[in-house]
């Protein structure tokens, strides 16, 4: 399977004990398809350019006065909040919860 954009960050924060959301500048169309909590395996590509390895699951957030979003939450262990701007690629793999928070 070819690698697909599923979003670029507007934000990230770091949630304790569970790991670091990701927020998306727009709506993840490939996100909706997917179940709530599947694991995915993914790349992180930084502004700089630079690249690593990550593994997230799906969530979906609601903030009051805005509709419900589906995002991302890194759940690898030593995650950390990542620049904006920084593109999430998937290539349609599925990850274990091995090695997870």
């Amino acid at each position: 399977m070819k690698k697909k954009l599923l979003l670029r960050v507007s934000e990230s924060f770091a949630l304790t004990g569970l790991g670091v959301l990701l927020l998306p500048e727009s709506a993840a169309a490939e996100l909706a398809d997917l179940p709530l909590h599947t694991a995915l395996a993914l790349v992180l590509r930084y502004p700089d350019g630079t690249e690593a390895a990550a593994v997230a699951s799906v969530e979906e957030i609601a903030r009051p006065g805005r509709p419900e979003t589906r995002t991302l939450l890194l759940t690898q262990e030593g995650a950390a909040a990542v620049p904006l701007g920084t593109e999430v690629w998937w290539q349609g793999e599925t990850a274990g919860w091995e090695g997870l928070l």
